[in-house]
């Protein structure tokens, strides 16, 4: 996604919860200049706010992350870990829908409870 898409989804988020520029950057604990050139599309963010974003506009993080091409610290963690697997693994998966994911986690789910 673009980081004139991030933003707009910024903007529609802020304005679903009816807060103005200023509430949010103060949410956010950045200026209120910074999200509206966020918003713009004009300057890219680091995953630090993108996340300070999501908790503030009670959206899913992962969510808001991947629309700002980023990844959490954790996820890069499993892909150092499994470098060759996990590519393969969504390689393989890529044509899922999204209830076959989510029968897919459950099953994984499973697994590590048998253990």
């Amino acid at each position: 996604m673009s980081t004139k898409s991030l933003g707009k989804l910024i903007r529609r988020l802020r304005k679903q919860k009816g807060l103005t520029l200023r509430k949010l950057a103060k949410e956010v604990d950045v200026s209120h200049v910074n999200i509206v050139h966020i918003e713009n599309g004009r300057i890219s963010t680091s995953k630090k706010v993108i996340e300070q974003l999501a908790k503030a506009l009670d959206y899913d993080v992962d969510r808001l992350l991947a629309a700002g091409d980023a990844v959490g610290e954790d996820i890069k963690k499993i892909i150092k870990k499994t470098p060759t697997a996990l590519p393969e693994f969504l390689r393989t998966a890529k044509d899922l829908t999204e209830n076959e994911w989510r029968d897919l986690t459950e099953q994984v789910k499973n697994m590590k409870g048998k253990k």
